[in-house]
């Protein structure tokens, strides 16, 4: 028998038609059983990475390593091999690795104990003391009795630091560590870090010590995908590096959405599909949409009739958009996801427009409607007739421009111009009164955020590609379109890209139907004096 046929291994495996793309295997910490993972395990299996957790390492140190040996040499799989330890599973994890006991591709470690937390036995009171600050962890020890109570007893062997130290180990490491770990303090382990050759830590924002199985565990699996993928496909890992919070998080990856529309408070999912041109967005998402998902127009519910001087899709006023948020069953503090099948192109108008009304956690849909049926994952059809929500909306959140502040603005920053580059440079207009841009405006088309699959070009490139645009540190940043709907997609890529932008609603329908603003042609972004008299 093998080893781990014998030993109680917990599974999650990627969607049957998907390949795996790697293996990681999870060690717990003391008395924790393999199983309380089962939400960050769910999560890495829908991005197709093959997860295994394993027993308790300190009751039978040389069984677990066998196993992992197993595990991680399984010829079927392909892709990067990784060990994630969590607590002292995490320090058992490096020791294994920084000996040559085990070969992986990458570590992570997950609230990684520092030197003085292992020094000798303490009792189990002292440690749920000291676990105060994780109620999740405290519940789960006092609700299971599956957890030993008396394995905190067991000092973690004192080899696994001495030999397991972290400048031993030559493949990319990543830390998680909750910013508010009391059992690990964040300083400790920032020093351990630094003796790495390579490692990425990751400071999670309001993160207690548990964070793969407490309220953290969106963000350490995000983390760790990240993290998997440039292992995967080769990148370079950056120096160590603090992440952003969670508000800051604009996309959310197919595998991720299934899982939390399984959960027990799952997110409002909106299907935003609309196109120039297109009025039946209604039609293509009565035929086939993501289970649950709720129709919302873009022209009649995401803005006001078209206006002179406001242009074609003015900003709805917040009270109609908010009757149009109950409707579509929006509950106060309930995340929003949204989607439609243009690479986000219109989704990222209710992207933007419910935090502008003050909806904290709103995402879109990475690689569209597209990328979810590319999973496998499945679809409905017909309305979906929620229950009325109870949210409150309020204007402002965000920041907008006058057509004013549009016309200074490349005085002293940087107006982007999310058009087409035929429309920016005058060539073509199929719908406004005037062809060509706003004087000193910079084209940045929406297409440009994504890659060959329709997905989001990672920060780093996103970043690379607005500084060759001239958005650079301090400098303030404007975006408009033809009405305000691909601008958003544009200031949703920056703020993947760590970059915040304001808005010009009224956009270029507005700006070319004023016979008082000038108009500018061409690549170059000279004023056409020519222009007003159009």
């Amino acid at each position: 028998m093998s080893a781990v046929q014998s030993s109680p291994v917990v599974a999650w495996d990627e969607p049957g038609s998907l390949a795996p793309r790697g293996t990681l295997v999870v060690v717990p910490g003391r008395g924790e059983n393999p199983g309380v993972y089962q939400r960050f395990g769910a999560r890495l299996a829908f991005d197709a990475y093959r997860v295994r957790a394993v027993p308790d390492p300190t009751r039978d140190p040389d069984g677990v390593r066998e196993v992992i040996r197993e595990l991680l040499g399984d010829p079927a799989v392909a892709g990067p091999r990784v060990l994630v330890g969590s607590d002292a599973g995490a320090q058992f994890a490096a020791w294994l690795v920084a000996t040559g006991q085990v070969e992986v591709d990458g570590l992570v470690l997950v609230g990684l104990p520092a030197p003085n937390s292992a020094t000798g036995a303490v009792t189990w009171d002292e440690e749920l003391e000291a676990r105060t600050a994780c109620p999740t962890h405290r519940g789960r020890l006092d609700a299971d009795p599956a957890l030993e109570r008396g394995a905190l007893t067991r000092p973690v062997p004192r080899d696994w630091f001495a030999d397991g130290d972290l400048s031993r180990i030559a493949v990319p490491v990543l830390g998680l560590h909750g910013e508010s770990d009391t059992v690990s303090p964040l300083p400790a382990a920032r020093e351990r870090y630094r003796a790495a050759h390579r490692a990425t830590l990751v400071t999670i924002a309001g993160g207690r010590h548990d964070a793969l199985n407490d309220a953290s565990h969106r963000t350490a699996a995000a983390s760790v995908v990240l993290f998997l993928e440039r292992l995967r496909l080769g990148a370079a890992l950056p120096a160590i590096a603090t992440t952003e919070t969670f508000d800051r998080l604009v996309l959310i990856e197919p595998g991720e959405l299934a899982v939390a529309l399984d959960g027990p408070h799952p997110p409002l999912v909106l299907d935003v599909r609309w196109a120039l041109g297109d009025p039946d967005g209604r039609l293509h998402y009565r035929a086939e949409h993501i289970p649950g998902a709720v129709f919302a127009d873009l022209d009649t519910e995401l803005a006001d009739r078209p206006a002179p001087g406001q242009g074609r899709h003015p900003l709805p006023e917040v009270g109609r958009l908010q009757e149009a948020a109950r409707g579509w069953g929006l509950a106060e503090g309930q995340p929003v996801v949204v989607y439609d099948a243009n690479g986000g192109q219109s989704a990222a108008r209710a992207w933007w427009l419910l935090r502008w009304a003050g909806v904290a956690d709103v995402r879109i849909l990475d690689g569209a409607l597209a990328g979810w049926t590319a999973r496998g994952l499945p679809l409905a059809t017909g309305d979906v007739r929620p229950e009325p929500g109870d949210v409150v909306l309020s204007a402002g959140h965000l920041p907008v421009l006058t057509a004013d502040e549009a016309a200074a603005l490349p005085g002293n920053g940087v107006l982007l111009d999310a058009r087409a580059p035929q429309r920016y440079r005058g060539e073509v207009e199929p719908v406004d009164p005037r062809a060509g841009h706003i004087p000193g405006a910079v084209n940045a088309p929406a297409s440009a955020n994504l890659d060959a699959d329709g997905r989001f070009l990672s920060p780093e490139r996103l970043r690379e590609h607005y500084a060759a645009l001239g958005t650079t540190p301090g400098r303030p940043v404007g975006v408009y379109c033809g009405s305000g709907v691909t601008a958003a997609h544009d200031i949703a890529a920056l703020a993947v890209a760590g970059i915040d932008a304001a808005l010009y609603p009224g956009s270029w329908s507005a700006w070319s139907s004023d016979p008082e603003r000038s108009v500018a042609t061409g690549p170059e972004a000279a004023p056409n004096a020519e222009g007003a008299d159009r």
